[in-house]
């Protein structure tokens, strides 16, 4: 029999901090709109939780024919690097302002430390910009035992390395007793590709994208419908749970462990891209 969850992997923009994920977002907007280029919110929020240089190139790549219509030719890796040039300066300057734990972010990682769970954590950020959020974090009580970013020799989401460096760091094994909890598809999917359980965050979370101010100003039909969505986004990717927020994490909590201890393993994939 086994004994139990040995770790708990959290994700920070949208997940354990930046209610709505809405830094990362702010300062692409602007990075493009320096570069000339205009490119929707939606088109920002589809490669969230990559490394950021990736995940400029994947937008430009998403848009490419606009692109092209516009400048006469596709996008090149020289685009991506201006663009991200602008997008770094933006981005510290915003992060300091958006990276308040999220409410029961704190409690969780009281908890999980009381029950001699490991908190680690995985970030599409680079590390001189999870200085400026770990600092911001720590001043409300949040900081996790372990925090990996992914850089040139430690590729990001969805491939599975950070998870692994998360493990080496903590002494976790197996992974299969590990839970990741992720607000994006790219998160969901580097849990699966580390073969960790995967619960996606809906509410607080990129897939819903408002501020917890904007989310509660709108009307019960429209937020039910947004939730409904980011929830199937979420469980389309293949998570094993879905909640609104980590405020809702600690009864899974209990019942993956349970699942553990009974010998039960998530669902394992392949490399999914």
């Amino acid at each position: 029999m086994s004994q139990g969850i040995q770790g708990v992997i959290c994700d920070w923009a949208g997940t354990m901090v930046d209610f709505g994920s809405l830094s990362p977002v702010a300062a692409f907007k602007e990075a493009f709109e320096k570069f000339g280029f205009t490119v929707s919110f939606e088109e920002i929020r589809a490669h969230m939780g990559m490394l950021k240089l990736d995940h400029t190139k994947a937008i430009l790549e998403s848009a490419k024919n606009r692109f092209f219509d516009q400048f006469g030719r596709y996008p090149e890796l020289e685009d991506a690097r201006t663009i991200y040039h602008h997008f770094e300066p933006a981005l510290f300057h915003s992060l300091q302002k958006h990276s308040k734990p999220i409410r029961g972010a704190v409690s969780f990682a009281e908890a999980m430390k009381h029950k001699g769970i490991k908190l680690g954590s995985t970030t599409g950020y680079t590390c001189s910009m999870m200085e400026v959020v770990l600092h911001e974090a720590a001043k409300e009580g949040y900081r996790p035992e372990c925090y990996i970013c992914p850089s040139a020799y430690l590729p990001g989401r969805p491939n599975p390395f950070m998870i692994y460096k998360n493990a080496i760091e903590l002494e976790m094994f197996p992974l299969s007793s590990v839970v990741k909890i992720g607000d994006t598809v790219s998160d969901i999917r580097e849990g699966l590709n580390a073969g960790c359980w995967s619960i996606g965050v809906a509410m607080s979370g990129n897939e819903l994208g408002l501020s917890e101010e904007e989310f509660e100003k709108l009307p019960q039909e429209i937020r039910e419908d947004k939730i409904a969505h980011a929830r199937k986004r979420l469980k389309d990717a293949g998570a094993h749970y879905v909640i609104d927020g980590i405020w809702e994490a600690l009864p899974l909590i209990e019942i993956i462990n349970e699942k553990i201890i009974k010998g039960e393993k998530p669902c394992v994939i392949g490399f999914t891209n």
